[in-house]
């Protein structure tokens, strides 16, 4: 089985007290992907999401590799920086995932995790420099048909209340799919443990989809 694990990231200063225990749980989802080969061979990648304020900040991308220690040793650099408002470029974020790093396995499992929704009304009565949406013009729906068209099982790690609608949203456009609960968790081991069971629980999930089709 050949799976492509791709991990989406709000990477905003409001995720400081998430990101180090969300790295430290994806660089043991990795390892233990890892030591299940050849029963499963995993490519893994990673993107990286702040606002439209970030500049050349805004996105962190790092394609699909099979290396863990590549892996590793790119993660090591992300840092929770950046952010202006309270909505972030999530749909930014998500479409980068989905049409800038190179998909190839049969199955694949986009894994979200975020603390805030998108920019928009429609998501959002929280303070929005873009209250009409996305400053680029992307909408979600644009953004999840793609990944649905791409064959991506999209997944979503819940940290705060305030993607309650986003969540709504896009299950309205694209159907329903898990949330994990990784909210009101007080220590970073006990993060660690939510964020690798919902890594694992996607990747299995993902793959019995897949092999239903």
């Amino acid at each position: 089985m050949e799976v492509d694990l791709c991990f989406v990231m709000d990477c905003t200063s409001s995720m400081g007290g998430h990101i180090k225990g969300a790295k430290n749980a994806i660089e043991r989802v990795v390892e233990y992907m890892a030591n299940m080969e050849p029963t499963i061979k995993i490519r893994v990648g990673f993107c990286g999401y702040r606002d439209h304020c970030d500049g050349s900040n805004r996105l962190q991308l790092f394609d699909f590799t099979n290396s863990c220690d590549e892996f590793k040793h790119y993660l090591s650099g992300v840092s929770a920086t950046g952010g202006g408002d309270a909505p972030e470029d999530v749909l930014g974020g998500l479409n980068a995932a989905v049409t800038r790093i190179t998909w190839r396995s049969p199955t694949r499992v986009l894994l979200h995790i975020g603390d805030c929704p998108p920019h928009g009304r429609r998501f959002t009565g929280l303070l929005d420099d873009y209250p009409d949406g996305d400053p680029n013009g992307l909408t979600a729906e644009q953004v999840l048909r793609e990944m649905r068209s791409a064959g991506i099982y999209y997944f979503f790690g819940k940290i705060t209340e305030y993607t309650e609608t986003m969540t709504e949203e896009f299950q309205s456009i694209i159907g329903e799919y898990p949330v994990f609960d990784i909210k009101n968790t007080p220590d970073p081991e006990g993060l660690v443990e939510k964020f690798f069971d919902a890594a694992c629980s996607a990747i299995n999930t993902a793959i019995t989809l897949s092999e239903s089709c």
